[in-house]
C-alpha cells in the first residue's frame, strides 16, 4: 500500500488504465479492488486474450496458406486480425497492472510506446471496418463497379493509407504522456492540458463518432436496397444475393461488436475532457466506465468466431487447417469459392 501526496496530480490528470484520482482516498492511501473482483475480471481478459490469439493467429493462417481466401474483402479481415492481435497482447500488461495498480513495469519508453500502440491499434481497426463497409455498399448498389473495386492492388493502397493515418495520429500522444516515478511507485498517466483536450476530442470525432455514423448510414441503405431487390431475383439465381446479404450481415455483425466494446472506451475519453466529470464527483460512474473499457478487448475475440458463425468458406477453412495444418489443399474451399471471388462466405 502506498502513499502519495495529491499535490503531485491535478484533477485532469489520468492514466492509461483509467482517472489516476480514482486509485486514492483523500489521506493519500491506494484505493484496490477486493481480490475477488480483480480475480474475476482477470480471468474474464485471460479468457479473451486466448480466444483472440488462437482465432486470429487461425485467421491469418488461412488466409495466408490459401490462394482461394486471398481476396480483397479478406485483405480486410487480415489486417483487421492483425490489429486485433497486436491488441490482445497488451491483456497480461493490464492484469497486472490490476493486482499492482501503484508500480508501471514498462518504463518511460514503454510507457509512451504502450500508449501510442493502443491508440494506433483502435484507430485503425475502426478505420478498416470503415473501408470495409464502404467497399460492399459500393458493390452492393454499383455492380458494374466490381471489378474495379476489387483488385487487392487497390485494397493494399486503402489499408496503407489507414495504418499510416492512424500511425500519424498516434504519435503525438507519446509527447503528452508523464511518468512519474518515485521509491514506492511508479504511474503511466497524462494531464489534459487546453491543446490535449482539443486534439483527444478531434480524435473521438475522427475515429469513432465519424466511422460509426458513417458504417450506419451505409448499412442501413444497404439493407434497404437489398430488400427492394429480393423481389426481382426470386425467378433468377439467388447464389450472388444470398453471397452479397451474408457479407452485409457480416459487416453489420463485426461493427456492432466492435461498437459494442469500444463504445465505453470512447465515452471514457469524452468524460475525460469535460471538466464537470471531475471523479470526486462521479466516483461511480468512473468506476463503471474504467470497467467496462475492457470490453475492447472482447471485440478482438468476437471476430474470429463471427467469421466462423456467417461464413461458410471461413468455416470449412479453420476446420481443413485444424485437421492438416501443414497441407495446402482446401479443394471443398476451391469449389465454394466459384461464385463470387470476393465475397467472405
Amino acid at each position: 500500500m502506498s502513499f502519495l501526496n495529491d499535490s503531485e496530480f491535478e484533477n485532469n490528470s489520468f492514466s492509461i488504465f483509467g482517472p489516476l484520482g480514482m486509485a486514492f482516498y483523500d489521506d493519500g492511501h491506494v484505493l484496490e479492488d477486493t481480490y475477488t473482483v480483480k480475480v474475476v475480471v482477470s480471468v474474464i481478459l485471460g479468457f479473451f486474450m486466448v480466444v483472440s490469439v488462437i482465432g486470429n493467429v487461425c485467421t491469418l493462417a488461412v488466409i495466408a496458406r490459401e490462394r482461394t481466401m486471398r481476396t480483397p474483402t479478406n485483405c480486410y479481415l487480415a489486417n483487421l486480425a492483425i490489429t486485433d492481435l497486436l491488441t490482445a497482447l497488451f491483456i497480461p500488461l493490464e492484469i497486472y497492472v490490476i493486482f499492482v495498480p501503484d508500480f508501471y513495469p514498462l518504463g518511460e519508453v514503454g510507457c509512451r510506446i504502450h500508449f501510442v500502440l493502443w491508440d494506433i491499434l483502435s484507430n485503425c481497426s475502426l478505420l478498416i471496418i470503415t473501408a470495409f463497409t464502404i467497399e460492399r455498399y459500393i458493390i452492393v448498389t454499383k455492380p458494374f463497379l466490381r471489378q474495379k473495386l476489387t483488385l487487392n492492388s487497390r485494397v493494399f493502397k486503402i489499408v496503407g493509407v489507414i495504418w499510416a493515418l492512424s500511425l500519424c495520429f498516434g504519435i503525438p500522444d507519446a509527447f503528452y504522456i508523464d511518468f512519474l516515478e518515485r521509491k514506492e511507485y511508479v504511474f503511466c498517466y497524462y494531464t489534459l492540458t487546453k491543446t490535449v483536450s482539443i486534439v483527444v476530442a478531434f480524435e473521438i470525432f475522427l475515429f469513432f463518432l465519424i466511422p460509426m455514423t458513417t458504417i450506419l448510414v451505409l448499412y442501413i441503405k444497404m439493407t434497404i436496397k437489398l430488400k427492394s431487390a429480393q423481389k426481382k431475383l426470386r425467378s433468377s439465381p439467388v447464389v450472388g444475393k444470398q453471397n452479397r446479404d451474408k457479407a452485409v450481415k457480416m459487416i453489420a455483425a463485426v461493427a456492432f461488436s466492435f461498437f459494442l466494446s469500444w463504445a465505453p472506451y470512447c465515452i471514457f475519453r469524452v468524460m475525460t475532457v469535460l471538466p464537470k466529470f471531475k471523479y470526486e464527483d462521479y466516483y461511480n460512474v468512473w468506476k463503471v466506465i474504467n470497467y467496462l473499457c475492457y470490453n475492447g478487448y472482447m471485440s478482438t475475440a468476437a471476430n474470429p468466431i463471427l467469421y466462423s458463425l456467417m461464413s461458410r468458406k471461413f468455416r470449412q477453412a479453420f476446420k481443413d487447417l485444424l485437421k492438416s495444418p501443414r497441407v495446402l489443399s482446401g479443394s471443398s474451399i476451391t469449389q465454394q469459392t466459384k461464385s463470387t471471388h470476393d465475397s467472405v462466405v
